[in-house]
């Protein structure tokens, strides 16, 4: 039985705009730590997984960004997506890609490209955990940690504590899942967190390849079905084998919605570490180094009675004076001012440069 680890590395990372842009999103680039996100991913899962079962799926349009970030990867270990469906789609075209490589005994884990870990050790023992369960339930996986606060821009599993399994699995936190909540609405989620049977969903995920299969053909078989007609030596675009022709047919929807809401044979990996899904600037605000006044301010900054706030400056000198719950980030081609725990409304924004044809800036 072989370990393969795929790392999703798609996406433009737009709710971390300006920053992240869709010309060099965020697994692409540093924020916490000083290496580009999908870097510091393949490094750590170095760790677990051989390198020749390590893969990297991203857009064909990033190839480059990803060679000249990672640049050991062999080319046969990078798993290329014309465009962006969202996760689950771009799960099933990386199973279909890995098929002739691999058996239906072997163990698929999915993981996204941009969290921060900082307790690796916990990490790396909870996927390792979630392999081995995976392998004895014949089920998928998930790993998921303890909520600290009410997020809604997680998702929430509900889990039983009866043993499932051998009891050296249910010690190390597994755990049958009850009920999958995407992305609920504050107040549903600190019903959630006070309920004390829930942890928040990380999007990794592991399961044998014929049990994520199964799973994916059972609950979006659309997508199974279209990409079951892919001919990969076919480059005519005009083609009804071609990828591309093909692909622009997938509905796009994301693994957690047409999968994980969905599937009965869904368990979790019970963990508590240290974790952000660097998915909003609140987040990187959360997880970030703060001064004597609660603020986090990185680069030439001014600040007098500003308190609770994130002040970002790239190329400037930003001087703020009597501010408080306040984000503010600078880059090459923008600025960015949002009250603080309302940055997940930056898509909102983006629709209005959009209608304003400034496309470019983003």
């Amino acid at each position: 039985m072989k370990k393969v680890v795929v790392i999703l590395a798609g996406g433009t990372g737009e709710r971390l705009w300006p920053e992240s842009t869709i010309d060099h999103p965020k697994q692409f680039k540093s924020f916490v730590s000083k290496l580009p996100l999908v870097l510091e991913t393949y490094t750590l899962v170095n760790e677990l997984f051989k390198k020749e079962d390590i893969y990297i799926l991203t857009f064909r349009k990033y190839y480059d960004l990803l060679k000249a970030t990672i640049q050991n990867i062999d080319d046969e270990n990078i798993l290329l997506e014309p465009f962006g469906k969202n996760t689950g789609p771009a799960i099933a075209l990386a199973n279909k890609l890995l098929e002739e490589k691999y058996n239906d005994e072997d163990t698929f884990t999915y993981i996204p490209s941009d969290h921060l870990i900082r307790n690796k050790e916990a990490y790396l023992s909870a996927i390792e955990t979630s392999i081995e369960s995976a392998n004895e339930l014949n089920e998928l996986v998930s790993v998921g940690i303890e909520p600290r606060h009410p997020n809604n821009q997680l998702g929430y599993i509900q889990y039983e504590d009866d043993i499932i399994g051998n009891k050296n699995l249910f010690e190390k936190g597994l755990r049958k899942a009850r009920v999958f909540a995407e992305k609920p609405d504050t107040d549903t989620a600190k019903r959630f967190i006070e309920s004390g049977d829930f942890v928040w969903n990380l999007g990794v995920f592991s399961g044998k390849y014929k049990v994520i299969n199964h799973e994916l053909k059972d609950n979006i078989p659309m997508a199974i079905d279209l990409l079951n007609k892919v001919d990969k030596n076919d480059t005519n675009i005009n083609s009804e084998y071609n990828l591309d022709y093909i692909y622009k047919q997938v509905n796009p929807v994301s693994i957690d919605n047409g999968v994980l809401e969905k599937t009965k044979h869904l368990n979790i990996i019970k963990s508590n570490f240290d974790w952000c899904d660097l998915g909003t600037w609140d987040e990187y605000y959360n997880s970030s180094q703060k001064d004597e006044y609660n603020n986090v301010k990185e680069g030439n900054i001014i600040s007098i009675n500003t308190f609770n706030s994130l002040v970002k400056a790239k190329n400037k000198m930003i001087a703020v004076s009597d501010i408080e719950d306040l984000i503010v980030v600078e880059s090459d081609n923008a600025i960015y001012i949002s009250k603080r725990g309302k940055s997940a409304n930056i898509k909102d924004l983006q629709q209005v440069i959009k209608a304003n044809e400034l496309n470019k800036l983003l």
